[in-house]
């Protein structure tokens, strides 16, 4: 299965399924191999050795390449698909070498659903490559693996930052069936797993609209963090209804910048029926930060007529010192004024 030969790893594939589970066992020998702790020496002094004695120690301290062979096992495995035996390629999880441990994965996932107990378990393994490893293969199960959500939430404050983010990748992949945890978990006590959850929502999108209320209250959150991922994701996953827009129009009043430019752009995706937020948008083109009077500008203009009495107020941003300021102020007055001009029923 390593060989550079195609048409070896070819016929080697061709046996492997003719074989069918019958060279598993001796697959599951080969997974636990491993090289002599001469094997470095050796090949430091190699050069130097006459050729008998060579041969000679290669026939004793077989094999020197055991990483290739349990590479080929865990491809071999793979080879079987549903039928690869479990356990087995859970313990390879922790196997030093990357490459084979992220193939075992891969290799697990293709099992679907029925691994996912045994994957909750290895997620609270000492092993941070253990741990990261089944984030991933649970990310590429996907949906049949909602059973893990609970375990995944926990790892959102794992100790390692980024088996953090591959559990909030893997809670993404799983999709829509995260969404009423991901919810619950907006109230968490640790600011972390809020603001992470708030985030994989976010990126949801629409099909987490279901924790549309959950968001608004989450916007209310003490951490400024919390508030700028909740007022994103708020944006992101369902900003059309008119609590939303009440919501995300008092987040324009917030005192961090960035959770004030997200609630302007979280408008700017609701358009028209965000008219509502009007005065609020108006009363945002003289904030302090530069980004947040841009954005509000965008939504204004996204508004079309239904903004004309914004006209004044971006009529002065386009003297604004911030140029990509004075930039949006001019799309959203092109934007207001020609569809104001346009007779009812013409084409835009």
């Amino acid at each position: 299965m390593n060989s550079p030969d195609s048409n070896a790893r070819s016929n080697a594939t061709l046996a492997l399924r003719a074989m069918g589970t019958n060279g598993v066992a001796w697959l599951v020998q080969t997974l636990e191999h491993r090289d002599s702790i001469v094997k470095k020496p050796f090949l430091w002094a190699a050069p130097k050795l006459p050729l008998w004695v060579r041969r000679s120690f290669l026939r004793s301290f077989k094999p020197f390449d055991a990483t290739a062979g349990r590479l080929a096992a865990v491809r071999a495995l793979a080879m079987i698909g549903t039928n690869a035996p479990v356990q087995p390629l859970v313990n390879t999880l922790r196997d030093p070498e990357r490459q084979i441990s992220a193939e075992a994965a891969a290799t697990l996932a293709q099992c679907g659903g029925r691994v996912v107990p045994e994957l909750i378990h290895a997620l609270k393994d000492r092993d941070e490559n253990v741990r990261s490893m089944a984030c991933y293969a649970l990310g590429l199960i996907g949906s049949a693996a909602s059973a893990a959500t609970p375990a995944l939430i926990e790892r959102l404050t794992d100790s390692n930052p980024n088996i953090a983010l591959q559990a909030a990748d893997a809670l993404g992949r799983i999709g829509r069936p995260t969404v009423p945890a991901l919810s619950e978990s907006l109230r968490n006590p640790d600011h972390r797993i809020r603001t992470q959850a708030a985030r994989v929502l976010g990126r949801l999108g629409p099909q987490a609209k279901d924790s549309a209320p959950a968001l608004i209250q989450a916007i209310q959150d003490e951490q400024g963090a919390g508030r700028q991922t909740a007022v994103e994701a708020l944006g992101n996953v369902w900003p059309f209804s008119p609590e939303a827009v009440t919501a995300l129009a008092a987040a324009l009043k917030d005192e961090e910048a960035n959770v004030r430019v997200k609630a302007a752009h979280g408008l700017a995706c609701a358009n028209r029926l965000a008219n509502s937020a009007i005065p609020a948008l108006i009363a945002s083109l003289n904030d302090p930060a530069p980004p947040v009077r841009g954005e509000a500008a965008r939504a204004l203009g996204n508004m079309g007529p239904a903004a004309a009495a914004a006209a004044p107020s971006l009529r002065e941003l386009l003297k604004d010192d911030d140029a990509s300021v004075r930039a949006a102020a001019q799309e959203a007055l092109k934007q207001t004024e020609r569809e104001a001009a346009q007779p009812p029923g013409s084409a835009q």
